[in-house]
């Protein structure tokens, strides 16, 4: 039995600016998830992001990796919104 999994995904925006509001925006969401059964920390790298996964099991790490992907998901698309708004 696993008892510890853990993931790192990077995903790369088309500008630096991009991905630190995108970082900036899920930030918050790190610190909600500390008493779950699973924990995230998000960094940036110029034009990418690191998202770094640590559960109890693989369960919690595919729930925690596809409540992230979703809500990145969305913060691009509004982000897409916005700036096409400009």
């Amino acid at each position: 039995m696993i008892e510890e999994a853990s993931a790192v995904i990077r995903l790369t925006f088309p500008s630096a600016n991009e991905a630190e509001i995108i970082r900036k925006s899920i930030e918050p969401e790190t610190a909600a998830t500390l008493r779950y059964r699973s924990k995230v920390k998000v960094f940036r790298d110029r034009e990418s992001i690191l998202l770094k996964f640590k559960a109890k099991d693989t369960t919690a790490l595919r729930a925690s990796i596809n409540s992230y992907l979703s809500w990145l998901t969305s913060l691009v698309n509004i982000y897409d919104l916005l700036e096409n708004q400009k």
